[in-house]
């Protein structure tokens, strides 16, 4: 007989494991049940004094395996957080121990390597404490909270502490494979990598009731676009490339001045239209970057109608006039209580979560 299942709520499940998100469902009921918990409702408020709803995301059903590129955004988020925890000790620990008795001195060399050294040691640890205790807790780091997926069992009870280290130590394989590892989370049609194998373990997608519809804040915006520009670091680096070419070229053939700053004006516009291009085009079509579609993020009119292409260019138009005002703009997504930038009061835009 046919029964939902308590993970994904998949109605038609004949046998005893789920074929959408694989759970086995008689140990995940027990698991429920050992723990007292419900299944999170799904409505959300209507009526006169309700916010607009948020377009709900169909591409995300829970229980579904997390592929590759969405596990990537969560650990450029993950890093972002190290990168802010480790910014005070690089300040008033590391510059300064480099910094004492200057680099002239003989013995100079030696302090840099042994405090470099000191520095990255910490730094792995650190890594590898945040990794096994947030995985080992609660299943997910900041960067998973943050992109909506979760770490565990093929069964699809929790890890745990010993589980969770195993899978830390299945990710220095990864890198001894010189990144395969990683990539079979892209191929494999379960997304599971090296270290998931190693540990039993897969990450799924999960829903997010509690943020559905609610507005997204500066951080998560921040991170978003944090995100972006790692994506729009490839542009980048391949007009650094031609550029590299180019200029050597012309200076070998004895090229004019105004010739090659002609060549260096064209690059650095191709750069700028990259940019532009990106954020009008992805917000009018989908009202979403890449970054915005990792942490479940959508810009939507007031109304909650898209915002298309003439409201992306108006919203892009506001993020520089943001910028220009000493980045008051875009720190009043922090400070407001409905969490709009002044690029979104400009363009009648809100950022809202999907999922």
């Amino acid at each position: 007989m046919a029964e939902a299942c308590p993970k994904c709520g998949y109605a038609d499940v004949q046998g005893e494991e789920c074929p959408r998100c694989r759970v086995i469902v008689s140990k995940y009921r027990a698991y429920l049940q050992r723990l007292g918990q419900k299944p999170e409702s799904l409505v959300q408020p209507t009526g006169p004094g309700a916010p607009p709803r948020a377009p709900a995301d169909a591409t995300w059903p829970e229980g579904s395996p997390a592929g590759f590129w969405i596990r990537a955004a969560a650990v450029m988020v993950d890093s972002l957080v190290l990168q802010a925890v480790f910014l005070p000790f690089q300040l008033f620990i590391v510059y300064p121990t480099l910094l004492a008795g200057g680099f002239r001195r003989p013995p100079a060399s030696a302090r840099m390597l042994a405090v470099n050294a000191g520095y990255y040691l910490v730094t792995f640890f650190v890594y590898a404490g945040y990794s096994v205790w947030m995985h080992g807790r609660w299943g997910r780091t900041l960067g998973k909270v943050a992109t909506g997926v979760k770490v565990v069992k093929v069964s699809g009870e929790p890890i745990g502490y010993g589980r969770a280290f195993g899978r830390w130590l299945g990710t220095l394989l990864d890198f001894l494979t010189l990144g395969i590892g990683y990539l079979l989370a892209g191929i494999r049609s379960d997304k599971r990598a090296l270290h998931d194998l190693v540990a039993g373990t897969r990450v799924i997608k999960i829903g997010r009731p509690w943020l559905r519809g609610k507005a997204s804040g500066f951080w998560m915006r921040y991170a978003a676009l944090a995100i972006d520009w790692q994506v729009l670091g490839l542009p980048v680096a391949l007009v650094g490339v031609l550029a590299a070419l180019a200029i050597p070229a012309m200076g070998a053939r004895r090229a004019s001045t105004p010739a090659v700053a002609a060549v260096v004006l064209t690059l650095f516009l191709f750069v700028v239209l990259a940019v532009v291009a990106y954020s009008i085009w992805m917000h009018g079509k989908w009202g979403q970057t890449l970054g915005k579609m990792a942490l479940g993020m959508k810009v939507i009119k007031m109304d909650g109608s898209p915002l298309g292409y003439g409201g992306a260019f108006l919203r892009w138009f506001g993020s520089v006039l943001s910028a220009l005002v000493f980045m008051i703009g875009y720190i009043m997504a922090g400070v407001r209580s409905d969490k709009r930038a002044l690029h979104d009061l400009i363009a009648g835009s809100r950022v809202t979560y999907i999922r």
